[in-house]
């Protein structure tokens, strides 16, 4: 595998490369040393777009920062932190905004397993050591004299070349083990196979039984991050499946059981969700009781907003699961007050029924888009009061729309009188 980027940097979009090309010549300017690393390196070797640029300097990344900001009036500190010893900067464009993370070089110590790591101010060689896996320790010069040159002290670049997902080091899962998902994701992710001693340490890792329910000892959102980037895959079955084979599940809860029918979910294209990660998630917490349920959402630190689409779709299938006579009519009842996502939930829940499959399709489609042109004030000129009464009648003149989608106004109003005369 080629050993220099510099010809495929050179084909990314021109204002991310010119600014790659000023932040070299700077660096150079005040003898620092700067490296694009990470994702951004990984995928450009493999053929994939991504502009997120990480650069490392070595060794002072506010130095590198505080020049930027001073050389270009286009570029703005957006944020700094000390303790990381990291620096964010945007520079704008033509009216676009580039974010770009400087970090300076550094090393990572952690107090016990799963700590947040101490950091300290090192060279590129422990740099790159304390990343996650071997494809993601490659740095790339960005001084003039070398721009592109590959660095690649641990065989990431034959690791890519033979698609193993491989860790630096064998306390890696140990450190940090949401390493372990993010080993599942890019395996999934990538097509790659997680090598065979890594394999073995993930294992070992699971089955020593100290990251089961690691939510309840950890921030929950750094799991949350790692199991987002999983079940937002394209090829969900097999994150869904490798998050069980894999243990993965235990970190989460151990109380959390796989089946065949959660193995065989996936959503149409045409009701794509933004949020896919939060479908899954909730049918994956479904068999759970709901004070188990909630307490998982919460270790996670989800948002209140995020808690109630799965808590939603959740009881809005155990509604309809139970109905003797579900209907256009039930299941409006049922979803008329749920998010997008919520729907998506309950259809996913029956995905081998397709009768309901139907009725949720015709809701999404049709249904749930039918409105009334009649309003509370026209029954009110009808001599309707205010109150629970007024919004009970137009629920039932809508429902007579939902029969009879042709309906126009004078029919609601006809309705509308019929049903005040009956009452």
């Amino acid at each position: 595998m080629t050993r220099s980027i510099k010809t495929k940097l050179e084909t990314i979009d021109k204002d991310h490369f010119s600014l790659l090309v000023d932040i070299g010549k700077i660096a150079k300017e005040e003898n620092l040393k700067a490296y694009l690393v990470g994702g951004m390196v990984r995928d450009l070797l493999l053929g994939f777009n991504n502009l997120d640029i990480d650069i490392v300097i070595e060794s002072n990344a506010h130095k590198l920062a505080n020049a930027l900001v001073s050389r270009f009036s286009n570029c703005e500190l957006s944020a700094k932190h000390d303790r990381f010893h990291t620096a964010k900067i945007i520079f704008t464009i033509d009216g676009k905004k580039i974010s770009i993370d400087l970090a300076s070089t550094r090393e990572e110590t952690y107090e016990h397993p799963a700590a947040l790591p101490t950091v300290n101010v090192s060279d590129l060689q422990k740099d790159l050591y304390r990343r996650d896996f071997t494809i993601n320790a490659l740095a790339v010069s960005l001084l003039p004299d070398d721009f592109g040159k590959i660095v690649d002290l641990f065989s990431g670049l034959n690791d890519l070349e033979n698609k193993k997902i491989k860790i630096l080091h064998d306390l890696s899962f140990i450190d940090d083990p949401t390493r372990i998902i993010r080993a599942v994701r890019f395996a999934v992710k990538l097509g790659f196979e997680i090598e065979e001693h890594t394999k073995k340490l993930l294992f070992e890792a699971i089955n020593s039984e100290q990251f089961d329910n690691l939510i309840e000892k950890i921030r929950g959102d750094r799991v949350k991050i790692e199991i987002r980037y999983l079940l937002n895959l394209p090829s969900i079955q097999e994150a869904i499946k490798e998050f069980y084979n894999s243990g993965i599940h235990r970190m989460v809860s151990t109380s959390l059981r796989s089946n065949d029918k959660l193995l065989n979910l996936k959503l149409d294209k045409k009701h794509k969700s933004e949020n896919s990660w939060l479908l899954y998630l909730g049918i994956i917490l479904k068999d759970l009781n709901n004070t188990d349920q909630e307490q998982i959402m919460k270790n996670l630190q989800m948002t209140n907003d995020e808690i109630k689409i799965i808590t939603n779709g959740l009881k809005a299938y155990k509604i309809l699961e139970i109905s003797e006579n579900t209907n256009s009519i039930t299941l409006f009842k049922t979803l008329k007050e749920l998010s997008s996502e919520s729907i998506l939930i309950t259809k996913l829940l029956f995905s081998t029924n397709n009768k309901i499959l139907a009725l949720i399709d015709e809701y999404i489609e049709k249904t749930s888009k039918i409105k009334l042109e009649i309003t509370g004030q026209d029954l009110i000129l009808m001599g309707l009061t205010e109150g629970r009464k007024l919004g009970e009648t137009l629920n039932l003149i809508l429902e007579m729309k939902i029969k009879n989608p042709n309906m126009k106004k004078e029919d609601e109003i006809a309705q509308a009188k019929i049903l005040l005369m009956n009452h």
